[in-house]
């Protein structure tokens, strides 16, 4: 196979020696909060030790039979770091051989290892949280506790997430940038040549969808489906029915707050439930079409006193201006912004 650019050796040379960097920060991150903790519980998880509120949080799993957490029920961390190492030098050399089939060899070795480390921490979070001791002092017949692999999951009265610290970002973002530097060398042979040059277009496509794969999991978390006749307000209680009116707030950690209308959605925002700086994405239901998230700050919104609203806020979302219009000819009523709604509530 041909040569790729010095620039592409160069970066893929660079990031290979960034993989080294995972020796002196932490790789994962598990948090967790309940009322008892409004503070939160932290554990990092470094490539051979473990930090933060790990013996609080080892105590309070005790009462629900789970494991001691230690450095010693982790046997990775033995040979964790030699392996970063050993795939810094690896990729190192496969960057200076400058080859089209070292540049995809490098991040097949990256792909691989991304996909083992998650099933390894998948692996051990079914076991601790499946393996309980039946003497415990709380019991729940068929409860399991298994952490979440990544993302946010409602453990009892706590809240937990599992995400990416430092060293788990590098790892990802070196695996991203040589799957791009596959793709634009490829791309720019292809455009030299005027021909199909470089990978097979089958392997050309296996690269864009591992890539699409793992970016998607790497992106932000946007809306999640409302379960309308199930999901309750979290300002005001009540069950989320009418599929034309309605709200959600994620934070940046991935957890969605749900409102049955928009007068909700800004009252719990200017209550500081959830500090701003924490708030990821606002959405809002679009009127015009039934039970479709949009983003809240570019929708426009109209105000009608003949708008029969869930907790009375007469405001309807929309996407379109058009559609919008086509209502206010009917019911009348004040177009609003998203600045006028939040100084409305």
């Amino acid at each position: 196979m041909k040569k790729i650019s010095i620039y592409s050796r160069i970066i893929l040379a660079v990031s290979a020696l960034s993989l080294l960097l995972m020796l002196v920060v932490p790789i994962w991150e598990i948090y967790l909060l309940a009322p008892q903790y409004p503070e939160g519980l932290t554990m990092k998880i470094w490539h051979n030790t473990l930090t933060g509120d790990v013996k609080v949080i080892s105590a309070l799993n005790h009462y629900i039979g789970m494991a001691a957490i230690s450095v010693e029920m982790f046997p990775e961390f033995q040979y964790l770091g030699k392996l970063i190492m050993a795939a810094s030098a690896i990729c190192l050399i496969l960057a200076l051989i400058g080859r089209m089939w070292s540049a995809i060899t490098y991040y097949v070795l990256l792909a691989i290892g991304d996909s083992l480390a998650m099933y390894d921490f998948w692996s051990w979070g079914y076991q601790y949280g499946h393996n309980l001791d039946p003497s415990a002092p709380i019991v729940i017949p068929g409860m399991a506790y298994q952490p979440p692999l990544i993302g946010y999951k409602k453990l009892l009265n706590f809240e937990a997430w599992s995400v990416p610290d430092i060293g788990g970002w590098i790892l990802m973002v070196v695996t991203a940038v040589s799957f791009f530097v596959i793709v634009a060398e490829w791309w720019m042979a292809r455009k030299r040549r005027l021909a199909a040059a470089g990978p097979s277009p089958a392997l050309v496509v296996a690269f864009l969808a591992s890539g699409a794969l793992m970016l998607s999991s790497c992106a932000g978390s946007g809306p999640q489906p409302i379960r309308w006749g199930k999901d309750n307000c979290d300002l005001c209680k009540m069950t989320l029915m009418d599929q034309h009116y309605g709200a959600e707030l994620v934070t940046k950690k991935g957890k969605a707050y749900k409102f049955d209308d928009v007068n909700c959605f800004i009252r719990f925002q200017k209550n500081n439930t959830i500090a701003a700086d924490q708030i990821a994405e606002r959405y809002v239901v679009n009127h015009a079409a039934a039970g479709t998230l949009i983003p809240a700050e570019t929708a426009t919104y109209l105000y009608s006193e003949k708008l029969k609203t869930p907790m009375a806020s007469e405001v309807a979302a929309f996407g379109d201006a058009v559609q919008l219009e086509q209502v206010k000819a009917q019911l009348g009523g004040e177009v609003w912004n998203w600045t006028q709604l939040q100084s409305e509530f």
